[in-house]
């Protein structure tokens, strides 16, 4: 028998009472919603806020304020490690297990700088997160389309730096939305399918699940094979009636969730 899928949703705190009865968890933006660019005493007023959502934050997405850079010849690793030790701690203290690492603006790499030394920085940046982490945190490789990022484009390879960082924590996303735009094969999991941390839902020209043509009964099918029974987040593009969308969405990815469909 399969096993369930918890469903959540990507989305600001001032939405999270819209959507708390349809969803398992909100996903909250860490360089914005966290902001580890912000000192603890600043910040402190906007998480004793976050405590207080109506629906348990469980993951984090937009990990890397594009300011903070990963992948160059100028990375400031102590502002890095300042970055990810105050992040961390937040997420610690709203019981967040999943941080999505996307953040293509962050991890570009500059123009005649080599990948190499890129993926080598990739890397170090990973195994620092690694080691920073709280018992409980998994970092999730986010592999971006290329109009969004010119590393690590594919499943395929967020598997394969995992596979050099080499660490229990760091592991991988996938997203459905960069798999339809890159032309990815859904089938291009299964290698990789032990380092499946998180999933992203999206549909139709990133419109809400449920809206469009995307295959999103062929993916559950397939993670239910796998044995996956982690998280899925809606991170889409909303109309004009956020609240409905999203009530739709949930509707219609719950029966996929449970293995039903």
């Amino acid at each position: 028998m399969s096993q369930s899928i918890a469903i959540g949703i990507c989305t600001t705190p001032e939405r999270a009472p819209l959507v708390a009865p349809y969803y398992d968890y909100i996903e909250l933006s860490l360089s914005t919603t966290l902001d580890p660019l912000q000192d603890d005493e600043t910040f402190a007023p906007t998480l004793e806020a976050l405590h207080n959502l109506p629906l348990p934050a469980r993951a984090c997405n937009n990990y890397v304020n594009p300011k903070v850079k990963l992948v160059g010849p100028a990375v400031d690793w102590g502002l890095v490690e300042t970055y990810v030790q105050r992040g961390f701690a937040r997420a610690q203290s709203l019981g967040i297990e999943r941080i999505v690492f996307g953040s293509g603006g962050a991890r570009m790499v500059p123009e005649g700088f080599g990948r190499e030394a890129a993926w080598e920085q990739l890397i170090r940046f990973c195994r620092l997160c690694s080691d920073c982490a709280y018992p409980g945190l998994v970092l999730a490789i986010e592999p971006l389309n290329r109009g969004e990022c010119n590393i690590l484009n594919s499943y395929t390879e967020g598997v394969a730096l995992a596979r050099d960082v080499d660490r229990p924590n760091v592991r991988v996303l996938a997203d459905i939305y960069h798999f339809e735009v890159e032309s990815e094969p859904v089938e291009a999991i299964r290698p990789g399918a032990d380092l499946l941390a998180h999933v992203h839902l999206a549909d139709s020209g990133r419109l809400y699940p449920g809206s469009g043509s995307y295959p999103l009964r062929p993916w559950f099918a397939l993670l239910h094979e796998l044995g996956y029974s982690q998280r899925a987040s809606v991170e889409c593009t909303w109309g004009d009636d956020f609240a409905a969308e999203a009530q739709a969405a949930a509707a219609f990815l719950r029966p996929l969730a449970q293995g039903e469909a």
